[in-house]
């Protein structure tokens, strides 16, 4: 099935706190006698003093980390051949084992970002993407894949970046956003150079919505990415594990409309008018919420609950605090004149709603059998594929 938050789930960190530059001592004014005052310490936009953000391994993205060495290591295999080494090196960039080396390049990127302070122009790169992680972000450098493996081949590494709506092999332009340990989060600006595999995406906000990360690739190719998945998975845990072959991923009898559960949510930030609140889902890699009228990942009865709860919570926007989060559930509800018990009407009877109620019990169907469960909690989302899961 496609891909959604659900399938294949963007982690994403909070960003930081934006900076002012600081000033330069030579435009700072001078007393009487000559003596420049004392330089004040940059502060952020609140006012208080900029403390620089500690970079530590345990806020960082595993998967990233886990993609960025398996990048290493197979650039390293591609670069040299069995008689240059007996082994690949156990690290790359400093000695094995060695954390002082491993913290200070970490917690040192050699570049600037926004949200450091950095200006536009400073913090704004041409990169090749070399590799996509599990979550459908990718893993980029300034370096081509062949000055990679030239690097990599002499044991150092470079610099990398995650950027998201890019493909192996595509180049890139991107901003700098925010630095973690080993890597550094950035925002897509241009794609460059296009992969063969990219097409067109079917939503309008693809690239801006943070739900869905694969849209830009075919739905065939979408399922072979997921089968990789699992196979570095596999390797990952045990090098003896690599060698197991992995089957092809079953296809979703519907591609896209057929997510049953959406949770759009909004946020009611100071000075926003209470008529124009953006509800939907998060900006890819921020948290500000973009303004979503429709799901097309959603069934036709979902769609229609989607702009309901819309409706229904702008209406009553002025009632709400802080924000809220939605929830909009299928569910299949005895049909017109057939009776009023789900219990007691044949499933063939049954026809689909939705709710808009957290507290209300919601009704699936599998085959001939009906699963009654609360609308807040878990069901798999996607009915369609439930037939061919539970008759495997």
């Amino acid at each position: 099935m496609p891909e959604h938050s659900a399938d294949i789930s963007m982690s994403q960190s909070a960003p930081d706190t934006g900076l002012k530059r600081a000033v330069s001592p030579s435009n700072l004014n001078t007393d009487s006698a000559g003596a420049k005052p004392e330089q004040k310490r940059p502060k952020t936009q609140q006012g208080r003093p900029h403390r620089p953000r500690r970079l530590r391994k345990a806020d960082a993205d595993e998967t990233v980390l886990d993609a960025i060495e398996l990048l290493l290591r197979e650039t390293w295999l591609n670069g040299r051949s069995a008689t240059d080494c007996p082994g690949i090196p156990a690290a790359f960039g400093w000695s094995s084992g060695d954390q002082d080396a491993e913290a200070a390049y970490s917690r040192s990127p050699p570049i600037p970002a926004k949200l450091a302070g950095a200006s536009e122009a400073e913090c704004t790169f041409d990169v090749y993407v070399h590799e996509m992680t599990e979550r459908g972000v990718s893993i980029a450098a300034r370096e081509t894949p062949e000055q990679l493996r030239e690097l990599v081949s002499q044991g150092q590494r470079p610099w990398f970046f995650v950027v998201p709506f890019t493909l192996k092999g595509e180049q890139a332009r991107i901003r700098s956003v925010r630095h973690e340990w080993g890597y550094t989060q950035s925002d897509l600006l241009e794609v460059t150079g296009k992969s063969p595999l990219r097409i067109e995406a079917p939503c309008a906000y693809f690239g801006r919505c943070s739900g869905c990360q694969l849209q830009h690739v075919g739905y065939n190719h979408q399922l072979e990415f997921k089968r990789q998945v699992v196979e570095r998975a596999f390797a990952h845990a045990n090098p003896l594990f690599g060698k197991l072959p992995v089957s092809s991923v079953s296809q979703s009898p519907l591609p896209y409309g057929y997510r049953t559960k959406l949770t759009p949510h909004f946020d009611l930030r100071k000075n926003t008018p209470i008529d124009n609140v953006p509800i939907g889902f998060n900006i890819a890699g921020q948290r500000r919420v973009l303004d979503i009228e429709d799901c097309m990942i959603g069934t036709d009865v979902v769609r229609r609950g989607f702009a309901q709860a819309r409706k229904d919570a702008h209406a009553k926007m002025a009632s709400y605090k802080r924000g809220a989060t939605l929830l909009v559930r299928e569910t299949n509800v005895p049909g017109e004149g057939v009776g009023t018990s789900v219990a007691d009407t044949p499933a063939a009877e049954l026809v689909k709603e939705y709710t808009l109620d957290p507290k209300s019990w919601v009704t699936d169907i599998v085959g001939d059998l009906k699963f009654r469960y609360p609308a807040s909690s878990f069901f798999q989302n996607n009915a369609s594929i439930l037939p061919a899961f539970t008759g495997y």
